[in-house]
């Protein structure tokens, strides 16, 4: 028997298994399930910040760091950028009932996530 290869009946229900579910495992563990139809597990752990803070999947940068800042960036170019130029593209705002809501847009990144 190869010894590489698992026994016969062994019961392993994945096709591949992440270790890590940062960006790239995740994103790898998406595309791998949807794409290519494979079964697979993210194996991931974090240990609780001094303050009891912990999450799923997704590591620092998914769910505290780069991808919450990140579109918290893009709400505020569209913002600054895109709504004040968007009447040259034939958009009609009044630019005194354009308003922010700062809690939508706490939920849209953390759906997002």
């Amino acid at each position: 028997m190869d010894k590489g290869a698992p026994e016969e009946g062994h019961g392993y229900d994945f096709d591949c298994i992440v270790v890590g579910g940062g960006s790239g495992g995740l994103a790898f563990a998406q595309e791998a399930a949807k794409y290519a139809k494979k079964k697979i597990a993210v194996l991931d752990f974090v240990k609780p910040s001094p303050q009891g803070t912990s999450w799923g999947l997704g590591g620092t940068c998914v769910n505290v760091g780069c991808i919450p800042k990140k579109l918290m960036h893009y709400a505020a170019v569209i913002g600054e950028v895109h709504l004040k130029d968007s009447k040259h593209y034939g958009w009609q705002l009044d630019a005194h009932s354009v308003q922010h809501d700062w809690m939508k847009m706490k939920e849209a990144v953390q759906d997002h996530i």
